[in-house]
């Protein structure tokens, strides 16, 4: 049985949320998760990206771009995707479908392990001072920072736009909930893109 009403599409055996020492809540493996297998779909809340600001969100991370306009927000008192927590070396990744985003593994994630993924925050360019986005993964490639360098970020957007003229377009119905998809596939191909800007 799936978990949509949690957004996780992965039977329960599969995942765990619990808190960490350093990150807040995580989700970790707990058998064993196949590379390309799809995880979850970022389901929330419609809000005006005009409207919201980063820097005054105290809960933390939590808004995924939909489109120039709009964004998801989830419900924060539910378990989701929006609890996988950031890293240098991802073992996630995103993928558009059908207007939605889904979560999905790009590397064979064994069980006990964390499931991660980068939040592709744009270049730290002054703006954001003083940053709270450090990188707390601690892995040997850890850069320190969620913000990607310009060249990467110039990529992944180059990249990202493309795949969003591929997909299908949500109406941004601002403060309605983005539902449930009807059919969603088990497994997703893995994109060279990865490599280019993560060491996947």
């Amino acid at each position: 049985m799936l978990h949509l009403n949690h957004m996780f599409l992965l039977p329960k055996s599969f995942l765990r949320v619990k808190k960490t020492k350093e990150k807040g809540y995580g989700v970790f493996a707990k058998n064993k998760i196949e590379r390309g297998t799809v995880i979850g779909d970022y389901l929330g809340k419609i809000i005006s990206n005009a409207e919201y600001n980063v820097e005054d969100d105290k809960q933390g991370l939590y808004l995924m771009y939909l489109s120039d306009y709009a964004s998801i927000y989830p419900d924060l008192s539910k378990h989701g995707p929006h609890l996988v927590n950031h890293s240098c070396v991802p073992n996630c990744w995103i993928y558009l479908y059908n207007g939605h985003t889904l979560f999905y593994a790009i590397k064979d994630i064994e069980a006990g392990e964390e499931l991660t993924i980068s939040y592709l925050l744009s270049p730290n360019e002054g703006t954001c001072s003083p940053c709270s986005h450090a990188c707390l993964c601690k892995s040997k490639d850890c850069t320190g920072t969620m913000h990607l360098s310009k060249n990467k970020y110039k990529l992944w957007s180059k990249f990202q736009n493309r795949e969003r003229q591929k997909t299908k377009k949500i109406a941004d119905e601002f403060g309605t909930f983005l539902p449930p998809l009807l059919y969603y596939p088990k497994t997703l191909p893995i994109n060279p893109i990865y490599q280019k800007i993560y060491s996947v």
